[in-house]
Parts: structure tokens; C-alpha cells; sequence
């Protein structure tokens, strides 16, 4: 049986230790700034009687092992804000509605607190793109759906898709596209049916996992250098270009992530035939 994927691959390692590495590093300067006297790697390593080599492999385990933490919660606060603000990029690439950030359908008072907290704890992202992305617009820089032309090209392929190899014989009577994950199916005939296209999608997948992750860790920095800030032991402007950075750090995700599944969906539009008439 060929693998599609690699089991474990470098992307995997860099995903998960670079970001991993960076988040102990940041935490080390942030102790540092704050508590002054906060013992460093190297002194810590030291006094556990580690040679220089031999100090680098707990480093590398505790730096990996970080990196799957953030991957797991920038997926449930950065990716879910992404999702709940703009929707699914495989649905507003095709112009299909998205409800708004409070819009849910079940336990509506829970999940606004669950999303209100979520908002709050992500600050510097959730206010930027509030500001910047919706009141002036600039989400048309990364979060664009397509024209209508390709919109009614690819919306017909998913359709003979679900049709022809789902099943399914009338989409619409299960519903509206906003409310269903025709994307899942689409993805997954892409990756065993278009196989010039899969390298690309792996490759995207890679790189909004990488940039969400460090989105998270600039915005879980933001907080104690904050906190440094109205102490008066780090500058405004330090604190702004984090701002700064954590927003275009989110921007690249979303772009990723939406060029992502563009390369899935225009896929699925060259490899899905129309049934002979």
C-alpha cells in the first residue's frame, strides 16, 4: 500500500519543536524581565551537572513536547476564532454565508461566554481583526471569497461529486452548504484522486499549523509583557509592535489556511467529470 504521507515527516518536527522552542525562549526572557534574578537554561543545566550536549536533548523533548500543547490550543482559541468570526474557508471561498461570531444553534447562552472568554484571552488578535479586518475591511486581504465564475464552476463539481460518488441524489434536500461539511469528502477524494495537488496541500497545512502556533505564543507573551509595561519595566512600543506582530501573524494563517483548501477545492473542479448528458 503506497502512503500518501509520511508518518513523520520534518514539517511535523518543525510544526511542533520551532514553535515549542520559541514559546521557551519568550518565557525566559518575559521571567527575565520580570523577575530579574530568574535562573536561566544554562544555570539550570548546570546545576544538574549536564555537559554541553547533553543539556540540549531535555531542551529539544521539552521544546517538542510544548509545541504539541500549542498546537492543540491555538487549534481551540486562535483557529476556533478564525472559524466563528469568518466561517469555514471552504465556505466563504464559495460565497456561502456566515452566520457572525455569536450566531450558534445549540446551548446559545454557554457557547457566547465560551466565545466571549476566547475573544478576551486573545486580545491582541481579536481587537486588530475587529478593528482593522471587519470595521475597515481589510479581511479582503486574506479572507476574500472567489469570483463568481470559479465559485460556479467549483460548486458544480462538489455537487456531481456528492451526486456521483457520495450518493447523494438531491444535495439540497439535506440541508443548506453552511450547514453541512461537504469539505471533509472533497478533501479527502482530492487527496487520493489529485495527486500533483497534494505536496501543496500538505505543504499549506504545514505552514497555518507553524503560523498559528506562533500567533498564540505572541499573544500568550502579550500578557506578561503587559503587565511589564504598567510596571515600568518594558516600553509601550515593545508591547505595540507584539500587537503588530501577533495580527500579521494571524493574517498569514488565514491566508494559508484559505489557499489550502482553494488547492483542494480546485482540485476537486479539474479532477471530478461531468456526467455524460
Amino acid at each position: 500500500m503506497e502512503l500518501k504521507q509520511n508518518p513523520f515527516s520534518f514539517y511535523d518536527f518543525l510544526g511542533y519543536f520551532t514553535p515549542g522552542a520559541l514559546l521557551l525562549y519568550l518565557g525566559g526572557y518575559a521571567a527575565r524581565v520580570i523577575w530579574p534574578d530568574a535562573p536561566t537554561f544554562h544555570s539550570l543545566a548546570a546545576q544538574a551537572g549536564l555537559e554541553k550536549a547533553e543539556a540540549y536533548v531535555p531542551f529539544v523533548l521539552l521544546a517538542y513536547s510544548a509545541g504539541h500543547l500549542l498546537s492543540f490550543t491555538s487549534s481551540v482559541t486562535i483557529e476556533r476564532y478564525s472559524l466563528w468570526a469568518m466561517g469555514y474557508p471552504s465556505k466563504y471561498l464559495l460565497g456561502v454565508s456566515h452566520g457572525g461570531y455569536y450566531s450558534v444553534d445549540k446551548h446559545p447562552a454557554l457557547r457566547a461566554v465560551i466565545r466571549t472568554l476566547v475573544f478576551v484571552l486573545i486580545l491582541p488578535i481579536s481587537a486588530m481583526d475587529l478593528v482593522l479586518g471587519r470595521v475597515l475591511g481589510m479581511r479582503d486581504l486574506y479572507a476574500k471569497p472567489l469570483d463568481n465564475l470559479l465559485i460556479a464552476v467549483i460548486r458544480r463539481k462538489v455537487e456531481t461529486l456528492l451526486i456521483e460518488t457520495g450518493g447523494v441524489t438531491h444535495p439540497t434536500e439535506h440541508g443548506q452548504a453552511r450547514d453541512h461539511d461537504f469539505f471533509r469528502f472533497a478533501y479527502h477524494y482530492a487527496v487520493e484522486n489529485a495527486p500533483n495537488h497534494l505536496p501543496k496541500m500538505q505543504n499549506y497545512v504545514a505552514l497555518f499549523g507553524f503560523l498559528r502556533n506562533v500567533s498564540l505564543i505572541l499573544v500568550v507573551t502579550f500578557w506578561p509583557l503587559a503587565y511589564a509595561v504598567a510596571m515600568g519595566l518594558a516600553s509601550w512600543l515593545a508591547l505595540a509592535a507584539l500587537v503588530v506582530a501577533s495580527y500579521l501573524f494571524f493574517m498569514a494563517f488565514v491566508k494559508f489556511y484559505r489557499r489550502f483548501c482553494l488547492e483542494a477545492l480546485m482540485a476537486i473542479a479539474v479532477v471530478v467529470k461531468q456526467p455524460a448528458t
